[in-house]
C-alpha cells in the first residue's frame, strides 16, 4: 500500500512538525534521517497514528487514516519502537502472538491461524529456536528481531521502524537492515525506517528523507540527494563523502 502525506502538522510544547507533501511506495524502503530533534520519530508516530492526526493529512491507498477505526489501522500499519520494556516476562512466541490482537476478538484465545502467523514471523526473522525463551533473556539485537517478528505477525502492509539499529554492533546492524530489505522485496511491504547512520541509509534505502527542525529539507532517491552541501545544511557541519567499492563513506 502507498502512503501519502499532505499538510501534516503536530506540535509539542517546544516543537512543531510540519510536512507539506511526501509519498511512500510499495516494496520500497524509505530512510528518514536528520539530527536529534529533527522530528523523525514524531513523523513515524503520526503516520502510525500513535500520535493524533488531523483529517485529510495522511492517506493509505487514497483512504484517510484519521477516519479508520483503530483495529482497521492496525491491520494496515505496524509500528516498531526503538526499544520495548515489557512489564511481564513473556516467552518469545507469546510476545509475537500479541501482534495478532487486531484479529482476535475480545476475551477470545488465539486461533490456529494466529499461531501459524506468529510462528511464520518468528521463522522469517530466524529465531525459531528462540520461541520458548523469555524475552528478557535475549540480547538487544535479538529483541529487535522479536519486535519485527511481532510486527510481521500483525500482517500489515506498512511497516514503521524507529531506529532499529541503535546500539547494535556492525554485524547485527547489517543483519537488521538486510532483513528490512528482504521484507520490502519478498513481502511487498512499504517500509519507513529512521536511521542515524548516513552510510547505511544510503546503502539500504530506495528513497531518503532529510529532516531538520520539524521540516523536510530534501527527499528523493539516494543517488540524487546524497550530496555534501545538503549534509552540511542539515547537520550544520562540514562532511566529506567518499566513494569506496560502490559504497558511500561520510567523513566528519
Amino acid at each position: 500500500m502507498s502512503v501519502r502525506v499532505t499538510n501534516l502538522t503536530f506540535s509539542y510544547k517546544n516543537f512543531s512538525l510540519h510536512v507539506d507533501a511526501l509519498r511512500f511506495e510499495v516494496s520500497k524502503v524509505t530512510a528518514i534521517v536528520g539530527p536529534n530533534g529533527a522530528g523523525k520519530t514524531t513523523l513515524l508516530k503520526c503516520i502510525g497514528a500513535v500520535l493524533p492526526i488531523e483529517k485529510k493529512s495522511l492517506f493509505i491507498n487514497g483512504r484517510d487514516i484519521a477516519l479508520m477505526k483503530s483495529q482497521e489501522r492496525a491491520r494496515h500499519i505496524s509500528y516498531v519502537p526503538q526499544e520495548h520494556e515489557s512489564a511481564f516476562n513473556y516467552l518469545v512466541r507469546d510476545f509475537v502472538l500479541m501482534g495478532r490482537v487486531a484479529y482476535v476478538s475480545p476475551f477470545a484465545l488465539p486461533s490456529r491461524e494466529d499461531i501459524k502467523a506468529a510462528d511464520e514471523a518468528i521463522e522469517f526473522v530466524g529465531l525459531t529456536s528462540y520461541s520458548g525463551r523469555y524475552y528478557s533473556e535475549l540480547s538487544s539485537g535479538e529483541r529487535r528481531l522479536v519486535l519485527i517478528a511481532r510486527a510481521l505477525a500483525q500482517q500489515s502492509d506498512i511497516l514503521l521502524l524507529d531506529e532499529p539499529t541503535t546500539f547494535l554492533d556492525p554485524k547485527h546492524e547489517t543483519e537488521i537492515l538486510e532483513l528490512i530489505r528482504k521484507l520490502a522485496q519478498e513481502k511487498q511491504k512499504t517500509i519507513l525506517v529512521t536511521l542515524h547512520s548516513l552510510e547505511m541509509a544510503f546503502r539500504y534505502s530506495d528513497y531518503m528523507v532529510f529532516m531538520k527542525k520539524g521540516r523536510v529539507v530534501a527527499s528523493g532517491k539516494p543517488a540524487d540527494v546524497f550530496r555534501e552541501p545538503l549534509l552540511k545544511s542539515v547537520y550544520d557541519m562540514e562532511m566529506k563523502i567518499i566513494d569506496w567499492n560502490d559504497r558511500k563513506i561520510v567523513l566528519r
